[in-house]
């Protein structure tokens, strides 16, 4: 998670097998619902994950 940049999540969201058990749709109108591009959503979520690192297995 460290090392992971928006730009390469953006890449691997287009593929299928990318967390194939989400659905995309769901994903994009969670961000249009907040307001956000989906490159502010990838971005915000990396943030928020790397602020977990020490306290869960990611």
């Amino acid at each position: 998670v460290a090392d992971l940049q928006p730009k390469s999540v953006k890449k691997k969201f287009r593929s299928p097998s990318f967390a194939a058990g989400c659905s995309r749709d769901v994903i994009q109108r969670g961000a249009e619902m907040l307001g956000w591009t989906m490159d502010e959503l990838i971005g915000r979520t990396l943030e928020a994950m790397k602020s977990l690192v020490g306290t869960m297995e990611i």
